[in-house]
């Protein structure tokens, strides 16, 4: 039971195993009327703590899966912590920081006041390594939002770095006195580089930049703004103004030139790596055929995600690269063949498994034509699924006989609808997955050529596919060299 005194505003935590520093996190929020914790399954004490201090526990994803992460997916799980809370007030922060007896007060203050000057306020910050404090620093001064009002209709955006997004027009910031204080132990400073290792790889992984000039913006121009700012004001001027003695070290301020550095270059490379062109450049250098550079292509848009089932596509299936991994998933590898190591040795033509409404996501790609019960293997695909799992996969269809043990058929849109259907799918998407009769035609003869010759011969291909599919849209989807399907 809450004081009568208490604070009138929910604070809001994301947790995985947080037991070692969610106690004194926690100890300073007491005097709160609500804290939610939105936990990832920990498997350490943290629910336990959590409930001990009051906290409303929440998951931050619907499965019991334990351990599981939301590192790119931070915007989606803060808002599923603010969905659960009851109060007009909302405070987020981690469960590695602790607010001061000030900090605390400063909202009461805000929160308990009946005509409040502002509906969002931000946050000075400061940094503490191993519990000193770092009284300058290059980004100094730095501010966060973390305390904001119902009513502003405020949401996060960013799967790495999440913030609030709101009509500051309509709801102009406030700035509080007091700070936010970010406590760095020795662990996180002796692998600094490693921590930011991680964010880089994540901040690549979820790198949307659409079109050219957003490209040239945000991931040339902004870049490269930020890296002179740091190297040629921020942090000679910091040095120069303050010294050395109680400023963030040297090396720390380097490490961060060097994490955006890296984001420029390779975010540049991620750019370029996602253009057509480069995928089919490169591909085609690799040896891959066009049918196989255009599944990658096709397959970008959707997510292996929660637990999934990886049917006969081997331990280094190179669709994993293309898939989005956003969310949190699980991988189990289904295979016939022993030899490639699978989780699950089983041929879905002679075996039923075990699992029952267990996986959220059943990736099926070129498998269905070397399977001679397909609407079998079908139905047992969708018994395992959950009921709003789904199943993606492609099959080819102007493609060589390839026996894998066997090539049993190929199939074409309807064909394909029938079985799904009959298999107990409901909600069933087919596209064709190709260009156009050109490129329907090289196909058949890509074999034969050399791979110099393909570089030459695919940018006359493209182009003539794309006249004759403007004046003949239907054309492209007449001549498919494979078709992915997307099943619930």
């Amino acid at each position: 039971m809450k004081a009568p005194d208490t604070i009138p505003a929910t604070v809001a935590l994301l947790t995985l195993n947080a037991a070692a520093t969610l106690p004194e996190c926690l100890e300073a929020l007491r005097n709160f009327q609500e804290i939610i914790v939105c936990d990832g399954n920990s498997t350490d004490r943290t629910q336990d703590i959590a409930r001990e201090y009051g906290a409303t526990v929440v998951n931050q994803y619907d499965t019991e899966e334990p351990n599981v992460p939301c590192a790119i997916d931070k915007a989606a799980v803060r808002e599923r912590a603010f969905a659960a809370a009851t109060l007009d007030w909302r405070f987020f922060m981690d469960a590695d920081d602790a607010l001061s007896k000030e900090t605390v007060e400063e909202i009461r203050r805000i929160v308990t006041d009946p005509n409040p000057t502002h509906f969002v306020w931000r946050m000075p910050t400061r940094i503490f390594i191993d519990s000193r404090e770092i009284l300058h620093e290059a980004t100094y001064p730095s501010y966060q939002t973390r305390l904001v009002h119902k009513k502003i209709g405020a949401h996060f955006k960013g799967p790495v770095h999440d913030r609030l997004i709101w009509d500051e027009k309509k709801f102009p910031i406030g700035t509080m006195q007091t700070r936010y204080d970010f406590h760095w132990d020795k662990d996180r400073v002796e692998n600094l580089r490693h921590y930011l290792d991680r964010y880089i790889a994540r901040e690549i992984q979820t790198l949307e930049f659409g079109t050219v000039r957003n490209f040239l913006y945000w991931g040339v121009w902004f870049r490269l703004r930020v890296i002179a700012g740091y190297i040629l004001w921020r942090i000679p001027r910091m040095y120069l103004r303050f010294g050395f003695k109680d400023s963030m070290p040297l090396w720390i301020e380097m490490e961060t030139v060097r994490y955006h550095v890296a984001l420029f270059f390779k975010g540049i490379m991620s750019y370029i790596r996602s253009r057509l062109w480069c995928e089919v450049l490169v591909g085609t250098m690799q040896g891959k055929d066009i049918n196989r550079i255009l599944f990658n292509i096709a397959v970008r848009p959707f997510e292996a995600y929660g637990r999934v089932l990886d049917i006969g596509g081997g331990k280094d299936a190179s669709y994993w690269r293309y898939l989005s991994t956003r969310r949190w998933f699980r991988k189990t590898i289904l295979d016939i063949d022993p030899s490639v190591s699978p989780d699950i040795t089983a041929d879905l033509e002679k075996d039923d498994l075990s699992q029952t409404n267990h996986f959220d996501t059943a990736l099926l790609f070129n498998v269905l034509e070397h399977l001679h019960q397909r609407p079998l293997v079908l139905s047992r695909i969708r018994r395992t699924l959950k009921g709003d799992g789904v199943l993606i996969g492609v099959v080819p269809f102007l493609v060589a006989v390839h026996p894998d043990p066997h090539d049993y058929a190929r199939m074409t849109a309807e064909e394909l609808h029938i079985l799904l259907s009959e298999a107990g799918f409901s909600r069933i998407t087919i596209e064709p997955v190709g260009r156009g009769p050109i490129m329907a035609s090289f196909y058949q003869s890509e074999f034969l050529w050399p791979r110099l010759l393909k570089l030459v011969i695919l940018p006359i291909v493209f182009t003539l596919d794309a006249v004759i599919v403007r004046l003949r849209p239907a054309w492209r989807d007449k001549f498919p060299l494979s078709y992915m399907f997307v099943a619930r």
